[in-house]
């Protein structure tokens, strides 16, 4: 069994989620923080109608796949759930689907290449940032984002089946499920850890600013 963390590394493009009108549904999530929340009609955005990528990030951390890579994946018989169009903020179809996993890994055994902050006290799901070496512009040393490593029990694998796109349980940044002060509502992003086959054509389509981690099964 061969799985991936999934890493767009290009620039983010477009605005997505809690701000644009999304509804979010809260079965699996923290009561206090909101982490783990997710979409529950279609994901909403801002500033996608233009974008020619076949796959993306947004400023918000979702990802987003072009209809044609959707038609594609589903032809290869790739499981990706019931993934659900992209629309504008005033509810407006695009050619876009929200890739997110219907099920989740549990707590990596042991986690590499991110480092913890402000965490919710209660779920401790949020809170995950890459560890980063700062470079030197005068020493032309560049900053360098640590690669990440997550190990896993075999039987945690094994449970799932035969699942093509995983969410971690490990979600990147800060969730505000209540906007007090200066703060916004948000929820923290799951990486996204994608089989061997899902990996391989997005390979073969030859898409740029995609890299794969592979994670460590004992």
């Amino acid at each position: 069994m061969n799985y991936f963390i999934l890493t767009y590394v290009g620039k983010p493009v477009g605005e997505s989620g809690e701000n644009w009108g999304t509804e979010y549904i809260f079965n699996y999530a923290c009561n206090k923080c909101g982490t783990g929340a997710s979409v529950k009609k279609n994901l909403k955005s801002y500033k996608l109608e233009n974008i020619a990528k076949e796959i993306f990030q947004t400023i918000d951390g979702d990802y987003i796949i072009s209809k044609d890579l959707y038609i594609l994946l589903k032809s290869k018989n790739i499981q990706v759930g019931n993934l659900k169009n992209v629309t504008s903020a005033s509810g407006e179809i695009l050619p876009f689907y929200h890739l997110f996993a219907d099920h989740g890994l549990p707590k990596a055994a042991e986690t590499k290449g991110l480092i913890k902050e402000n965490q919710c006290v209660e779920c401790r799901r949020n809170g995950y940032f890459n560890n980063i070496v700062m470079g030197d512009l005068d020493k032309r040393i560049n900053t360098k984002v640590l690669p990440v490593r997550l190990t896993y029990n075999k039987l945690d694998i094994v449970l799932l089946g035969n699942e093509d796109i995983l969410n971690s349980w490990e979600h990147m940044g800060l969730s505000e499920k209540e906007a007090e002060g200066n703060s916004v509502v948000r929820y923290a992003r799951p990486l996204l850890i994608v089989s061997k086959g899902f990996k391989e054509i997005l390979e073969e389509c030859k898409l740029k600013n995609i890299e794969f981690e592979s994670i460590n099964i004992i």
